[in-house]
């Protein structure tokens, strides 16, 4: 009697769980070891460039000026053609940035603010008529040397990040 033993293909659970684990690991390792650049400097400049949207949408909708004005070396505000700060989504008047995130130059703002009227035209003054944009307008945001850049388009009042 020839008893012989018919061999299976395939992997057993132990062969498949530590290929499983493996993967795993090499998965890990660059997570761990990633150096890239601060998250929170581009998310604050996120939230500024929305807010300075914002302040050119309410003085289309609303037919009056409105600034995005930068009130110290990490704080901003949103203010109407009077001068009075608005409440912003935060409960508050004015935007604090995250510790260590600073602005950096302000380039073609001399006054740290742009403001804008009716038809959504950005100005370097808050003075009406003021004096509208000649060239592009540029925020920087910094945070341990890695900087995010918001610029204003001169005329039409565009805000884009980089």
């Amino acid at each position: 009697m020839d008893i012989t033993v018919k061999k299976q293909d395939g992997f057993t659970l132990i062969e498949l769980v530590m290929v499983i684990v493996i993967i795993s690991l090499l998965g890990i390792i660059p997570f761990f070891s990633w150096q890239g650049a601060p998250l929170g400097v581009y998310a604050q400049a996120e939230q500024v460039a929305g807010d300075i949207r914002y302040a050119q949408s309410l003085a289309m909708t609303k037919g009056q000026r409105y600034s995005w004005v930068k009130t110290a070396a990490n704080a901003y505000q949103i203010q109407n053609s009077t001068g009075t700060a608005l409440m912003l989504s935060e409960g508050n008047t004015t935007v604090t940035f995250h510790t260590g995130i600073t602005f950096g130059a302000l380039t073609n703002l001399p006054n740290n603010l742009v403001n804008f009227d009716g038809r959504g035209t950005p100005y370097s003054t808050s003075s009406s008529p003021g004096t509208a944009l000649s060239a592009n307008a540029t925020i920087a945001i910094t945070e341990d040397g890695t900087t995010a850049t918001i610029t204003i388009a001169a005329g039409t009042g565009g805000v884009t990040l980089q």
